[in-house]
């Protein structure tokens, strides 16, 4: 099955991203954004403005006081949490209205990945907010799929659950794995360059070519399969691939002080959702 045939078996399906959004993404490279102009856009989405306003009167950002708007938001969370918020918000706003897929389940191991490449962008001295949200992209491809094709999204799902590896079934099946849906599907979203590469090769880790974020993904993606899955600290850090570690400049020593945190933000269930 070919990625163009594909897309076009899901044309009119797939959900689109509010403007603002993608106003965001391409955000990371200019220097010149207008807080005010994105906080004027998201003022006209309601149901965005709620999800905001939510998640800064949250627990997670320990508010003395209660956040009643936008700007109150913006002072709060400083533009760089506001944006991925927005990200965040609208990318799941958009993506609600797919039917027979658990999209919980879909989404909460998506805002675990984004949590956990957050915490490792900052230990390897990359941008923190666009490790998240290529952390929260990742598996995005998997939606697109199930729109196209539920019935060989099922197929697949049912051969991992009796034990096979999600990306040699979708390998086996598809002839690719989801990160080339992924990352089409980030192109098609106008979402920049460096996202799609980091979806496209995440789990690539043995090309010398890839860049920092998609070994970033690939180093996410271990963590968070390994804790969710019950594994102890001690086998984690000696498990962790050693050429990605010193590709990231992450030594063993910084990895280890931050194993905990690690655990706690690959199993964190994210208010977002």
């Amino acid at each position: 099955m070919q990625v163009a045939e594909i897309f076009d078996k899901a044309s009119g399906k797939l959900p689109m991203v509010p403007k603002v959004v993608q106003e965001l993404m391409a955000s990371f490279h200019r220097n010149d954004i207008n807080i005010g102009e994105i906080t004027n856009m998201v003022m006209h989405d309601q149901v965005l403005s709620a999800r905001v306003l939510r998640l800064a009167n949250s627990a997670r950002f320990g508010s003395s006081r209660r956040i009643g708007s936008l700007d109150d938001a913006v002072v709060l969370l400083g533009f760089d949490n506001l944006r991925v918020l927005v990200i965040a918000s609208g990318i799941t706003g958009a993506t609600l209205g797919i039917t027979g897929f658990d999209m919980k389940a879909f989404w909460l191991r998506c805002f675990a990945m984004a949590n956990t490449c957050k915490l490792l962008a900052k230990l390897c001295g990359l941008d923190p907010q666009l490790g998240y949200t290529c952390g929260l992209l990742s598996n995005i491809g998997e939606l697109v799929l199930f729109v196209a094709v539920p019935e060989q999204a099922q197929q697949i799902d049912r051969i991992v659950a009796g034990g096979t590896d999600r990306i040699a079934a979708e390998r086996m099946l598809l002839g690719m794995d989801l990160t080339v849906l992924g990352a089409e599907l980030a192109r098609r979203w106008n979402f920049p360059d460096e996202i799609q590469e980091a979806i496209l090769n995440q789990h690539d880790l043995l090309n010398e070519d890839a860049s920092p974020f998609a070994l970033l993904l690939g180093l996410t993606s271990c963590i968070v399969s390994g804790f969710r899955h019950g594994m102890p600290t001690e086998d984690m850090l000696a498990s962790l691939p050693e050429r990605v570690l010193e590709r990231l400049n992450l030594d063993s020593e910084r990895m280890e002080a931050s194993i905990e945190q690690l655990q706690q933000a690959s199993t964190l269930v994210d208010e977002l959702f």
